[in-house]
C-alpha cells in the first residue's frame, strides 16, 4: 500500500499533521494536501501512465488520514477521491480529482463560505 511521503525539512508538513487541522480548516488543508499529491505526479502521468495508481493510492491515504482525525468533519468518513487522467484544452495531460458526494458538498460549502478556515 502506498503512503503519503513523510514531511522533511525540504517538504512542508502535511495538513493532517498540523494541530489546527479541525473543522473547516481540515477541509482546506485536505485540498492543499491533495494538490500536493497531484503536483507530485502531474509530470509523470503523461510519460508513465502507471503513476496514476501511485497517485490514487496517495489520495486514498489522504482521505483515510483525514477521516481518522479527531475534530475533522464527518465529510471524510466513508468518502473517496477518484483520480482520472484528462487532457485540457491545450492538450496537456493532467490529473482530475472526482470527489464522492458528501465530500464534494462539504468542499462546495467551504468555497461558498469564502474559503475561511477556523
Amino acid at each position: 500500500m502506498s503512503h503519503t511521503p513523510p514531511s522533511t525539512p525540504d517538504q512542508p508538513q502535511w495538513g493532517y499533521e498540523r494541530p489546527d487541522c479541525r473543522g473547516a480548516n481540515a477541509l482546506g488543508l485536505f485540498i492543499d494536501d491533495l494538490q500536493r499529491v497531484l503536483d507530485t505526479h502531474a509530470g509523470d502521468i503523461a510519460a508513465q501512465p502507471a503513476q496514476l495508481y501511485e497517485a490514487q493510492a496517495q489520495a486514498n491515504e489522504l482521505v483515510r488520514r483525514y477521516a481518522a482525525l479527531d475534530g475533522a468533519p464527518a465529510a471524510f468518513t466513508g468518502q473517496s477521491v477518484n483520480l482520472r487522467v484528462a487532457r485540457n484544452s491545450a492538450g496537456a495531460v493532467q490529473l482530475v480529482p472526482l470527489f464522492s458526494a458528501s465530500l464534494k458538498q462539504a468542499l462546495i460549502t467551504l468555497l461558498n463560505a469564502g474559503g475561511s478556515r477556523q
